[in-house]
C-alpha cells in the first residue's frame, strides 16, 4: 500500500491499495460517519433524457461521501461505499443524495475520521510495515485434487481448485499415466497464470505421496523459472486441509518473516498449547488481559479485528485503551484477521487474549 499523506491532526489519511490486502485493511479501520473521498462515476441526466433507470451519461468525478454502510468483496477485489454525497461537482450532483463508490486497487483514496483509535492507527502501521513483503503462492496437490492459494498481508485467497478424474493407477497403468500428464499440464498452466499476475517469490508446492513430487519433476522439466523458486514440503493431505497445514508449520513464516497469516496462526496455536498445558503465562477475556497489563506481565497482545467494529462504543474504546497501554508498556500488539481460522477461533475467545512474560498465578 502506499500511503500518500497521513495527518491525524487534522484526521485525514491519503492511499493508494496495491493488492487485496490493502483493500481488506481499509474495510477494517472504517465505520459508518468516516468520510471518503475517491474518484467514481455518475449517471448524469440530462433535460432531453428519458425515464428509463439507465437513461443518461455516466460521467466521472471525484466525490466525498459520509459512509453509511460499506462491504469488502474479497473475490472480486473491491470495496465499496454508500453514503450520503458531502463533496463534488455541484453543477453535476446535488449533495445530500446517496451514492456507491467502488474502490478498486490502483485508486486513490482519503479517508477522514472524528478520532483515529490506536487500532486504526495499528492496522496502518502493519500495512506500512508490510506493504514491501513479499506474496506467497501455495499449492497443494494429490491425485485426484489441486488447490491454489494467494497468501497475502492480511489474507489467504483460494485462486483455483479443482478436482478431475483420474483413473486409479492399479485399474490401468497407462490411461492413469496419460490422465496425470493432461492433469498435470492444467495445473502447471494455472500455476503460469497466477505467476504471471501476482510475481510471488516463492511458491511452496505441498501434498503427501509420490504426486506432488512427480508433479515438480515435471515443472523442472517445463518451465524452470518458477521451478527455481517453489519449495517443495510435505503435508498429510491436498486441498484446503493441505494449506492449512502448510500455514501452521513455521515454513512460509521464514519464507516471509511477518507474513501475516503464518505468524497468526503460530501465535493463537502457543495460545492454546499453553492454555492446554496450563502453565499459567497465557490469559484470554477482557478483564483477565487487563488485569496482566495492570502488572505488566503482557509481552504479546492478540485482539480479532471484529472488535474493531463493534456497537458498543464504550467497550470498543475500552480495547483501544488497551491497545495504549500495551504500546506504552513496550508489549506487541497483533490485530488477527477472522477472515481466517485464527482470527475466528481467537474471536470464541472473546476476541482477545495475550502471551505473557510470565506465569500469573492466582
Amino acid at each position: 500500500m502506499k500511503i500518500l499523506k497521513k495527518d491525524y491532526k487534522r484526521g485525514f489519511v491519503e492511499l493508494i491499495p496495491e493488492n487485496v490486502g490493502d483493500l481488506y485493511a481499509i474495510y477494517r479501520i472504517l465505520k459508518s460517519g468516516d468520510k471518503v473521498r475517491a474518484t467514481t462515476s455518475r449517471r448524469i441526466r440530462r433535460k432531453d433524457d428519458d425515464t428509463r433507470a439507465d437513461a443518461g451519461e455516466r460521467v466521472k468525478m471525484t466525490l466525498g461521501i459520509e459512509v453509511e454502510e460499506f462491504a469488502f468483496h474479497g473475490f472480486g477485489d473491491n470495496l465499496r461505499f454508500k453514503g450520503k454525497v458531502i463533496d463534488g461537482p455541484e453543477d453535476l450532483i446535488s449533495l445530500g443524495t446517496y451514492h456507491t463508490i467502488a474502490l478498486s486497487l490502483m485508486e486513490k483514496i482519503q479517508i477522514t475520521k472524528f478520532e483515529w483509535t490506536a487500532m486504526e492507527r495499528k492496522v496502518l502501521e502493519e500495512v506500512e510495515k508490510s506493504s514491501m513483503l513479499a506474496q506467497i503462492v501455495i499449492i497443494t496437490i494429490e491425485d485426484n485434487n489441486a488447490c491454489i492459494a494467494l497468501v497475502t498481508q492480511f489474507s489467504v485467497k483460494i485462486l483455483s481448485e479443482f478436482s478431475p478424474s483420474v483413473t486409479r493407477k492399479f485399474s490401468d497403468v497407462k490411461q492413469h499415466t496419460s490422465e496425470m500428464g493432461l492433469f498435470f499440464n492444467d495445473v502447471l498452466q494455472l500455476l503460469q497464470d497466477t505467476n504471471e499476475q501476482y510475481s510471488p517469490q516463492t511458491i511452496i508446492l505441498a501434498g503427501p505421496g509420490f504426486t506432488p513430487e512427480n508433479f515438480l519433476a515435471y515443472l523442472k522439466n517445463r518451465d524452470q523459472k518458477i521451478a527455481s523458486k517453489t519449495i517443495f514440503v510435505h503435508s498429510s493431505m491436498g486441498g484446503r486441509g493441505g494449506l492449512k497445514e502448510v500455514l501452521s508449520q513455521k515454513l512460509p513464516e521464514k519464507i516471509a518473516k511477518e507474513q501475516r497469516v503464518a505468524y497468526e496462526f503460530r501465535l493463537l496455536d502457543e495460545v492454546f498449547k499453553r492454555i492446554g498445558q496450563e502453565t499459567g503465562d497465557v490469559t484470554y477475556g477482557f478483564e483477565n488481559v487487563k488485569n496482566a497489563l495492570t502488572v505488566g506481565a503482557v509481552e504479546t497482545l492478540l485482539i480479532s479485528d471484529d472488535q474493531l467494529g463493534i456497537e458498543d462504543l464504550k467497550k470498543r474504546k475500552e480495547i483501544d485503551n488497551l491497545v495504549e497501554i500495551n504500546s506504552e508498556m513496550r508489549g506487541k500488539t497483533v490485530l488477527m484477521s477472522v477472515y481466517h481460522d485464527s482470527g475466528e477461533q481467537l474471536s470464541k475467545l472473546g476476541g482477545i487474549a495475550a502471551l505473557l512474560r510470565y506465569a500469573l498465578r492466582e
